[in-house]
């Protein structure tokens, strides 16, 4: 049988045949291969998600504790926190688009405002300590009346 092996792979008709096939069959396992190695690490990149998706939680949690003591004063004291909880308070959070601070001051955009929540929300900011540096308000149409955007730049009065 095994003089019939050697005389069949000196036939080249046979040998070609059996070489593609040794090849195709090396090709199958190493795509094996690499399928699970790559399933594993998705299983992993999906326990990676899990997990922020905890941490996120728990932040979520965090931030929405009361205030209390130094934390809450420090907040105050800020410019930036005193314009959130303006903001907060008048209830325009869902429509503020941008919040930040830069090296002009703080920068807070806000669409869709009626002019009377653009009148209480520069009331309160005056009243807050923050001046108005720069305003640029946009009138829009809407079905029922104008609305406003507004992009303002303040800094804290001196």
């Amino acid at each position: 049988m095994i003089a019939g092996l050697r005389e069949l792979l000196k036939d080249a008709d046979f040998r070609r045949p059996a070489v593609l096939c040794a090849a195709a069959l090396l090709v199958w396992i190493l795509l094996i291969v690499l399928m699970l190695s790559s399933e594993a690490s998705f299983n992993l990149a999906g326990a990676d998600l899990s997990s922020s998706g905890r941490v996120i939680d728990y932040a979520m949690q965090f931030k929405a504790l009361p205030r209390t003591g130094s934390a809450m004063a420090e907040t105050l004291d800020e410019p930036l926190g005193v314009l959130s909880n303006i903001i907060g308070a008048l209830g325009l959070r869902d429509r503020m688009r941008q919040l930040q601070s830069n090296p002009s001051g703080i920068v807070v955009q806000l669409e869709h405002l009626y002019g009377d929540e653009l009148g209480d929300l520069l009331g309160s900011i005056e009243n807050s300590g923050l001046f108005v540096k720069t305003a640029e308000i946009r009138a829009l149409p809407s079905g029922g009346g104008r609305l406003l955007d507004a992009t303002l730049t303040m800094e804290a009065a001196d």
